[in-house]
């Protein structure tokens, strides 16, 4: 799974963007009308993310990418990397990880993968929810009953 070259990612490098694209797409599993993981801003979301955040979470996080793209390797059943395991077998991996020895971090991963794929705007959209539209209401009732 590839992820866009412009702008340059920030945080991430090309190889963890890939990975975090593999994940998210384990972690969600977009089915249609839904966008594919590579149509959205969910890597993107996870670079800015990670750009913002302290050196060590970002080392932390960017670690335990690295971690799960390796995970497969020691199950005798799948003996490949992350990213070269088809979606069924990557969400596998996850709900394995899940429950091992580093889960929290398999969840934290899993969670920010779910946060940066359901919070993109074209995603939101397809399944009816209107970001504008939620703005442009809260705005007219502030003005209407005089708040802030």
């Amino acid at each position: 799974m590839s992820v866009v070259d412009r702008p340059p990612l920030r945080a991430l490098t090309r190889r963890e963007a890939d990975i975090f694209a593999c994940l998210c797409d384990a972690a969600v599993d977009p089915r249609p009308p839904m966008p594919e993981v590579r149509d959205t801003r969910a890597v993107r979301f996870f670079d800015d993310w990670l750009a913002r955040a302290p050196g060590p979470n970002r080392a932390g996080l960017r670690a335990a990418l690295h971690a799960m793209e390796l995970a497969p390797l020691r199950r005798s059943r799948w003996r490949r990397r992350l990213r070269a395991l088809p979606r069924e077998r990557r969400a596998e991996v996850l709900e394995h990880a899940a429950k091992g020895r580093f889960g929290q971090a398999a969840v934290a991963l899993y969670s920010m993968a779910q946060l940066a794929y359901y919070g993109d705007e074209a995603v939101m959209r397809s399944y009816g929810y209107d970001p504008d539209a939620v703005l442009e209401r809260a705005r007219r009732l502030r003005r209407e009953e005089r708040r802030w």
